[in-house]
């Protein structure tokens, strides 16, 4: 290494997918990343054995343990005081499905090192192939809070990141402290965190020259077509990982447009009560039809 960055923590939250983490944790010893950074796993109460196979397989790893109640935003606020008390100098939130390219690591630190008061995310792809961006920094336009996307070469800056990759700085805990894992139990608390430290004075940089791979989440996707039946939809609004999760979302829109944050809370679920009722009362050709000519 020719640059000294000071003390680097990784934090990875998982749950319940021991083959992704393990797979995780592989790409990082590959990269010998284990040799600079103090690597934390999060495990928020999975019973396939998650914890288990990584003590065995990588014992220089830390593994904090959750009661399965802490969801991703607590996950990360666990691994954050961890890091925090350990006095580490730059803090890395990386979820277990992100692929870092080689240097993607070491590029987000020096260029968190090199500027003050910046929180800087790498720019997501859905393949290695690097042709269709995903997750990384957000823009807001109107009533829409959408994904940003910068270029090889690139710097963009944003209102607010995702947290599947992301270097920030001890600073940032000293000014606003941890996420809010209370009011945004699972989504929306990388974003409002970050957008909580564009407040603060921070400036939140999507790096183009630091790439990695992520597909998109499908989420909660094809309302309309989907395998769930409309009950079964219903009921997942009730759960915190839900990306609809009313509370959750409601945190989100009224912190992102104080004055039409209800406006834009209402408008996304008196849709989806228009997609549910369509499905219940539509023959099921005509809904084909229906969204066909929504995507054309």
């Amino acid at each position: 290494m020719d640059f000294v960055f000071g003390q680097v923590v990784i934090l990875i939250p998982v749950h319940n997918r021991k083959a992704i983490t393990l797979n995780c944790l592989a790409h990082l010893q590959a990269q010998q990343i284990f040799d600079w950074c103090q690597v934390v796993v999060i495990d928020d109460g999975s019973t396939d054995g998650t914890t288990a196979a990584v003590q065995h397989q990588y014992s220089q790893v830390t593994v904090l343990a959750g009661d399965g109640q802490l969801w991703w935003t607590g996950a990360i606020e666990l691994g954050m005081r961890y890091a925090y008390q350990q006095g580490a100098d730059y803090l890395v939130w990386l979820n277990d499905d992100t692929r870092l390219l080689p240097q993607t690591l070491e590029r987000l630190i020096r260029y968190c090192a090199s500027h003050s008061h910046v929180l800087v995310s790498a720019q997501c792809y859905e393949t290695p192939a690097l042709a269709q961006p995903t997750y990384g920094g957000h823009y807001r336009q109107h009533l829409s809070h959408l994904h940003a996307h910068a270029a090889p070469g690139k710097i963009v800056e944003c209102i607010s990141l995702s947290g599947n990759l992301v270097c920030l700085p001890r600073s940032v805990i000293d000014q606003i402290g941890y996420p809010p894992s209370q009011q945004t139990p699972h989504y929306f608390g990388d974003v409002l965190y970050s957008w909580r430290a564009r407040q603060a004075g921070f400036r939140l940089i999507l790096l183009g020259d630091a790439p990695a791979v992520c597909p998109m989440n499908p989420g909660d996707t094809n309302w309309l077509l989907g395998a769930p039946s409309v009950g079964e939809r219903l009921s997942r609004l009730r759960r915190p990982k839900s990306l609809l999760y009313p509370p959750g979302y409601w945190h989100f829109c009224r912190t992102v447009w104080p004055v039409l944050g209800g406006i834009v809370f209402l408008r996304l679920y008196v849709r989806l009560m228009l997609v549910l009722l369509a499905r219940l009362l539509l023959p099921r050709p005509l809904l084909h039809r229906l969204k066909a000519t929504r995507q054309s």
